[in-house]
Protein backbone atom coordinates (compact mmCIF):
# COMPACT_ATOMS: atom_id res chain seq x y z
CA UNK A 1 0.00 0.00 0.00
CA UNK A 2 2.82 2.37 0.85
CA UNK A 3 4.60 1.52 -2.40
CA UNK A 4 1.42 2.13 -4.38
CA UNK A 5 0.90 5.52 -2.75
CA UNK A 6 4.47 6.50 -3.48
CA UNK A 7 4.02 5.39 -7.09
CA UNK A 8 0.88 7.49 -7.47
CA UNK A 9 2.49 10.55 -5.88
CA UNK A 10 5.21 10.85 -8.52
CA UNK A 11 2.94 11.62 -11.50
CA UNK A 12 0.72 13.68 -9.22
CA UNK A 13 3.67 15.87 -8.27
CA UNK A 14 4.54 16.30 -11.93
CA UNK A 15 0.96 17.29 -12.68
CA UNK A 16 0.99 19.86 -9.87
CA UNK A 17 4.24 21.39 -11.12
CA UNK A 18 2.94 21.51 -14.70
CA UNK A 19 -0.37 23.00 -13.56
CA UNK A 20 1.44 25.69 -11.58
CA UNK A 21 3.58 26.59 -14.57
CA UNK A 22 0.57 26.82 -16.88
CA UNK A 23 -1.31 28.90 -14.33
CA UNK A 24 1.64 31.28 -14.08
CA UNK A 25 1.69 31.70 -17.85
CA UNK A 26 -2.04 32.20 -18.27
CA UNK A 27 -2.91 34.19 -15.18
CA UNK A 28 -4.04 37.72 -16.10
CA UNK A 29 -3.19 39.03 -12.64
CA UNK A 30 0.22 40.57 -13.07
CA UNK A 31 1.69 43.05 -10.61
CA UNK A 32 2.00 46.60 -11.85
CA UNK A 33 5.61 46.71 -10.61
CA UNK A 34 6.49 43.74 -12.80
CA UNK A 35 4.92 45.34 -15.86
CA UNK A 36 6.83 48.55 -15.17
CA UNK A 37 10.05 46.50 -14.88
CA UNK A 38 9.32 45.01 -18.30
CA UNK A 39 8.68 48.43 -19.84
CA UNK A 40 11.78 50.01 -18.34
CA UNK A 41 14.33 47.20 -18.55
CA UNK A 42 13.15 44.44 -20.91
CA UNK A 43 11.23 45.93 -23.83
CA UNK A 44 13.97 48.50 -24.69
CA UNK A 45 16.60 45.75 -24.46
CA UNK A 46 14.64 43.47 -26.82
CA UNK A 47 14.15 46.35 -29.26
CA UNK A 48 17.83 47.29 -29.27
CA UNK A 49 19.51 43.88 -29.17
CA UNK A 50 17.00 41.34 -30.53
CA UNK A 51 14.48 42.81 -32.94
CA UNK A 52 16.99 43.02 -35.81
CA UNK A 53 16.86 39.22 -36.12
CA UNK A 54 13.79 38.21 -34.09
CA UNK A 55 10.85 40.43 -35.04
CA UNK A 56 8.35 40.88 -37.83
CA UNK A 57 10.49 43.77 -39.08
CA UNK A 58 13.62 41.62 -39.40
CA UNK A 59 15.00 41.31 -42.93
CA UNK A 60 15.62 37.63 -42.24
CA UNK A 61 13.99 35.91 -39.26
CA UNK A 62 16.55 33.80 -37.40
CA UNK A 63 15.55 30.47 -35.88
CA UNK A 64 11.87 31.10 -36.40
CA UNK A 65 11.87 33.04 -33.12
CA UNK A 66 9.80 36.20 -32.71
CA UNK A 67 10.49 38.30 -29.63
CA UNK A 68 8.29 41.28 -30.53
CA UNK A 69 5.12 39.75 -29.07
CA UNK A 70 4.21 37.91 -25.89
CA UNK A 71 2.94 34.98 -27.94
CA UNK A 72 6.20 34.76 -29.87
CA UNK A 73 8.29 34.66 -26.68
CA UNK A 74 6.19 31.90 -25.12
CA UNK A 75 5.81 29.87 -28.32
CA UNK A 76 9.51 30.03 -29.13
CA UNK A 77 11.21 29.16 -32.40
CA UNK A 78 12.50 26.16 -34.30
CA UNK A 79 14.12 24.73 -31.16
CA UNK A 80 11.13 25.12 -28.86
CA UNK A 81 10.09 27.67 -26.21
CA UNK A 82 12.46 30.55 -25.64
CA UNK A 83 11.64 30.72 -21.94
CA UNK A 84 10.13 28.69 -19.14
CA UNK A 85 8.27 31.25 -17.08
CA UNK A 86 9.55 31.25 -13.52
CA UNK A 87 12.64 29.18 -14.34
CA UNK A 88 15.46 31.23 -15.89
CA UNK A 89 18.04 28.45 -15.39
CA UNK A 90 16.15 26.17 -17.81
CA UNK A 91 15.18 28.87 -20.34
CA UNK A 92 16.98 28.86 -23.70
CA UNK A 93 16.87 32.64 -23.90
CA UNK A 94 18.77 33.02 -20.63
CA UNK A 95 21.19 30.26 -21.60
CA UNK A 96 21.89 32.10 -24.86
CA UNK A 97 22.54 35.52 -23.33
CA UNK A 98 24.79 34.02 -20.62
CA UNK A 99 27.13 32.71 -23.33
CA UNK A 100 27.85 29.57 -21.31
CA UNK A 101 27.09 27.30 -24.28
CA UNK A 102 29.51 27.92 -27.17
CA UNK A 103 26.83 26.70 -29.61
CA UNK A 104 24.19 29.06 -28.27
CA UNK A 105 25.40 32.62 -27.79
CA UNK A 106 23.12 35.60 -28.31
CA UNK A 107 23.51 38.30 -29.42
CA UNK A 108 26.18 36.60 -31.55
CA UNK A 109 28.50 39.60 -32.09
CA UNK A 110 28.43 41.38 -28.73
CA UNK A 111 27.64 40.07 -25.26
CA UNK A 112 25.05 41.77 -23.13
CA UNK A 113 26.26 43.49 -20.00
CA UNK A 114 25.98 41.55 -16.71
CA UNK A 115 23.20 43.93 -15.65
CA UNK A 116 21.22 43.27 -18.82
CA UNK A 117 21.58 39.51 -18.40
CA UNK A 118 20.50 39.79 -14.77
CA UNK A 119 17.46 41.86 -15.77
CA UNK A 120 16.36 39.23 -18.29
CA UNK A 121 16.79 36.48 -15.69
CA UNK A 122 14.80 38.49 -13.16
CA UNK A 123 12.03 39.02 -15.70
CA UNK A 124 11.77 35.30 -16.45
CA UNK A 125 11.85 34.50 -12.73
CA UNK A 126 8.93 36.92 -12.24
CA UNK A 127 6.92 34.79 -14.66
CA UNK A 128 7.81 36.86 -17.75
CA UNK A 129 5.06 39.49 -17.31
CA UNK A 130 4.43 41.00 -20.73
CA UNK A 131 1.68 43.57 -21.46
CA UNK A 132 2.08 43.25 -25.23
CA UNK A 133 -1.04 41.90 -26.93
CA UNK A 134 -1.94 40.79 -30.42
CA UNK A 135 -0.13 38.64 -32.99
CA UNK A 136 2.99 39.70 -34.83
CA UNK A 137 2.31 40.73 -38.41
CA UNK A 138 4.82 40.85 -41.25
CA UNK A 139 6.16 44.35 -41.73
CA UNK A 140 5.53 45.85 -45.11
CA UNK A 141 6.91 49.34 -45.59
CA UNK A 142 4.46 51.66 -47.36
CA UNK A 143 5.38 53.05 -50.73
CA UNK A 144 5.91 56.78 -50.38
CA UNK A 145 4.32 59.14 -52.89
CA UNK A 146 6.42 62.24 -52.29
CA UNK A 147 4.27 64.45 -54.51
CA UNK A 148 1.21 63.51 -52.48
CA UNK A 149 3.11 63.85 -49.21
CA UNK A 150 4.03 67.44 -50.01
CA UNK A 151 0.33 68.30 -50.03
CA UNK A 152 0.09 67.68 -46.30
CA UNK A 153 -0.49 70.77 -44.19
CA UNK A 154 2.74 70.30 -42.23
CA UNK A 155 4.78 71.12 -45.34
CA UNK A 156 3.02 74.40 -46.10
CA UNK A 157 3.58 77.82 -44.60
CA UNK A 158 0.83 79.00 -42.22
CA UNK A 159 -1.96 80.91 -43.96
CA UNK A 160 -5.03 82.77 -42.81
CA UNK A 161 -8.34 81.06 -43.48
CA UNK A 162 -11.65 82.91 -43.51
CA UNK A 163 -13.94 82.05 -40.63
CA UNK A 164 -16.67 79.81 -42.10
CA UNK A 165 -20.32 80.74 -41.88
CA UNK A 166 -22.41 78.40 -39.72
CA UNK A 167 -26.10 77.98 -39.02
CA UNK A 168 -25.95 77.86 -35.20
CA UNK A 169 -23.53 80.74 -34.75
CA UNK A 170 -24.88 81.41 -31.26
CA UNK A 171 -23.08 78.25 -30.11
CA UNK A 172 -19.68 79.70 -31.01
CA UNK A 173 -17.61 81.54 -28.42
CA UNK A 174 -14.49 82.03 -30.54
CA UNK A 175 -13.48 81.88 -34.23
CA UNK A 176 -12.12 78.39 -33.61
CA UNK A 177 -15.63 77.22 -32.70
CA UNK A 178 -16.81 78.25 -36.18
CA UNK A 179 -14.39 75.80 -37.78
CA UNK A 180 -15.47 73.01 -35.44
CA UNK A 181 -19.17 73.69 -35.95
CA UNK A 182 -18.76 73.93 -39.72
CA UNK A 183 -17.41 70.38 -39.81
CA UNK A 184 -20.16 69.14 -37.50
CA UNK A 185 -22.85 70.69 -39.68
CA UNK A 186 -21.15 69.25 -42.78
CA UNK A 187 -21.63 65.78 -41.27
CA UNK A 188 -25.16 66.49 -40.08
CA UNK A 189 -24.11 66.49 -36.43
CA UNK A 190 -24.97 68.78 -33.55
CA UNK A 191 -22.71 69.86 -30.68
CA UNK A 192 -23.13 68.13 -27.34
CA UNK A 193 -24.94 70.20 -24.71
CA UNK A 194 -22.73 72.27 -22.38
CA UNK A 195 -21.35 70.35 -19.41
CA UNK A 196 -22.47 71.27 -15.91
CA UNK A 197 -19.73 73.20 -14.08
CA UNK A 198 -18.89 70.39 -11.64
CA UNK A 199 -18.44 68.01 -14.57
CA UNK A 200 -16.47 70.56 -16.57
CA UNK A 201 -13.85 71.21 -13.90
CA UNK A 202 -13.35 67.48 -13.30
CA UNK A 203 -12.80 66.93 -17.01
CA UNK A 204 -10.24 69.72 -17.11
CA UNK A 205 -8.33 68.37 -14.11
CA UNK A 206 -8.21 64.79 -15.34
CA UNK A 207 -7.30 65.81 -18.91
CA UNK A 208 -4.48 68.16 -17.95
CA UNK A 209 -2.93 66.79 -14.75
CA UNK A 210 -4.56 63.37 -14.33
CA UNK A 211 -5.82 64.19 -10.83
CA UNK A 212 -9.26 65.18 -9.48
CA UNK A 213 -9.92 68.69 -8.18
CA UNK A 214 -10.18 69.28 -4.45
CA UNK A 215 -13.74 69.93 -3.16
CA UNK A 216 -12.89 73.55 -2.36
CA UNK A 217 -11.59 74.06 -5.92
CA UNK A 218 -14.86 72.72 -7.32
CA UNK A 219 -16.92 74.99 -5.09
CA UNK A 220 -14.82 78.04 -5.98
CA UNK A 221 -15.36 77.36 -9.69
CA UNK A 222 -19.11 76.82 -9.24
CA UNK A 223 -19.42 80.18 -7.43
CA UNK A 224 -17.29 82.05 -10.00
CA UNK A 225 -19.81 83.62 -12.38
CA UNK A 226 -17.26 85.62 -14.36
CA UNK A 227 -16.85 84.92 -18.12
CA UNK A 228 -13.17 84.10 -17.48
CA UNK A 229 -13.92 81.52 -14.76
CA UNK A 230 -13.04 78.45 -16.80
CA UNK A 231 -10.06 80.14 -18.47
CA UNK A 232 -8.64 80.83 -15.01
CA UNK A 233 -8.99 77.15 -14.10
CA UNK A 234 -7.18 76.09 -17.28
CA UNK A 235 -4.39 78.64 -16.78
CA UNK A 236 -3.92 77.41 -13.22
CA UNK A 237 -3.66 73.80 -14.39
CA UNK A 238 -1.20 74.63 -17.18
CA UNK A 239 1.04 76.29 -14.58
CA UNK A 240 0.79 73.29 -12.26
CA UNK A 241 3.93 71.07 -12.13
CA UNK A 242 1.66 68.02 -12.39
CA UNK A 243 0.77 69.10 -15.95
CA UNK A 244 4.39 68.70 -17.03
CA UNK A 245 4.77 65.45 -15.11
CA UNK A 246 1.67 63.90 -16.66
CA UNK A 247 2.52 64.68 -20.25
CA UNK A 248 6.26 64.28 -19.77
CA UNK A 249 5.71 60.72 -18.63
CA UNK A 250 3.32 60.10 -21.51
CA UNK A 251 5.89 61.06 -24.15
CA UNK A 252 8.74 59.29 -22.36
CA UNK A 253 6.62 56.13 -22.51
CA UNK A 254 5.98 56.71 -26.22
CA UNK A 255 9.71 56.89 -27.02
CA UNK A 256 10.44 53.99 -24.62
CA UNK A 257 12.73 56.01 -22.39
CA UNK A 258 15.14 54.03 -20.23
CA UNK A 259 17.84 55.08 -17.82
CA UNK A 260 20.47 52.73 -19.25
CA UNK A 261 23.75 54.17 -20.53
CA UNK A 262 26.87 52.63 -21.94
CA UNK A 263 30.40 53.20 -20.65
CA UNK A 264 30.66 56.45 -22.62
CA UNK A 265 27.52 57.85 -20.99
CA UNK A 266 25.52 57.51 -24.22
CA UNK A 267 21.98 56.22 -23.88
CA UNK A 268 20.88 53.09 -25.74
CA UNK A 269 18.45 53.22 -28.65
CA UNK A 270 15.07 54.34 -27.39
CA UNK A 271 16.57 56.55 -24.71
CA UNK A 272 15.60 60.18 -24.53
Amino acid sequence: MVGTSRFLCLPLRGFVVAFAAVTLLLSPRVRADDVEFFEQKIRPLLVEKCYQCHSAQAKKLKGGLLLDTKRGVLQGGDNGPAIIAGDPDHSRLIEAVRWGNKDLQMPPKERLTPEQVANLATWVKQGAPDPRTGPSAPFVGPAIDYAEARKQWAYHAPADHPVPAVKAAQWCRSPIDHFILAKLEEKGLKPAPPAEKRVLIRRAYFDLIGLPPAPEEVEAFVKDESPEGFAKVVDKLLANPHYGERWGRHWLDVVRYTDSFDARGIGSEGDC
